[in-house]
């Protein structure tokens, strides 16, 4: 076991972190001079593409007035970090910048958060797509997970992280792009009407009972 670890996948691996460049900022915090420093690179090497896998916040601006300012010279959209609304869509770089992804999944991802991203529902929802079983974006510890894989995309349910972290149910497989759109409208609609207000997806299914929950989504009946 010791050779094929040292001969082909500890290798592979290398090979394959080399392909990128992930600066560190301990903390996840950045400063203006490091985004510029980013940018004059980027615009230096303009094959570079940049992908956040996480979130990048801006804060810190406790004047209302000043915030408001900061915002509109911001001039980028935004979105409600602790609102009652579904999350921006975390996308995996598979599709755009790493190749291991077995489905368009980035395609996907931007195609559901232009349909969902910013919908009110009873509390937080948030979903992610990843490009192959690894799961760089956590799809089994958010409310829906999407996986690709080469026979189609399997639909995960319930997963979440934080105090009271769970993994997700696995409720659908061997999906195409238009099943896994229209499954994810069904379990969003079921939320909106059934959830209670704070109350997570995972929790509500709890309540209902997985089997009610996928009779309901996947049989629609």
């Amino acid at each position: 076991m010791n050779i094929i670890v040292e001969t082909f996948i500890k290798p592979n691996i290398e090979s394959e972190s080399k392909k990128f460049i992930a600066p560190h900022f301990p903390g996840g915090v950045l400063t203006s001079a490091d985004l510029r420093k980013i940018a004059d690179v980027c615009e230096k090497f303009p094959e570079n593409k940049l992908k956040i896998n996480g979130d990048l916040t801006i804060g810190g601006i406790t004047n209302p007035k000043r915030n408001d300012e900061c915002r509109q010279s911001l001039g980028l959209p935004t979105y409600s970090v602790a609102g009652f609304s579904i999350r921006p869509v975390k996308v995996c770089a598979g599709g755009y910048m790493c190749d291991n992804n077995l489905q368009d999944s980035f395609s996907l991802g931007l195609k559901l958060d232009k349909m969902f991203s910013g919908k009110p529902v009873p509390f937080k929802l948030i979903i992610s797509v990843s490009g192959c079983p690894r799961g760089c974006s956590e799809p089994l510890v958010k409310d829906i997970g999407i996986i690709s894989a080469r026979n189609g995309y399997s639909v995960h349910v319930g997963g979440a992280a934080g105090g009271k972290p769970r993994i997700a149910q696995k409720i659908a497989e061997k999906l195409n792009e238009e099943q896994v759109m229209a499954l994810v409208e069904k379990i969003v609609t079921f939320y909106e009407l059934r959830g209670k207000t704070m109350e997570r997806l995972g929790v509500l299914i709890d309540r209902v009972g997985m089997e009610n929950f996928k009779a309901t989504i996947v049989s629609g009946s």
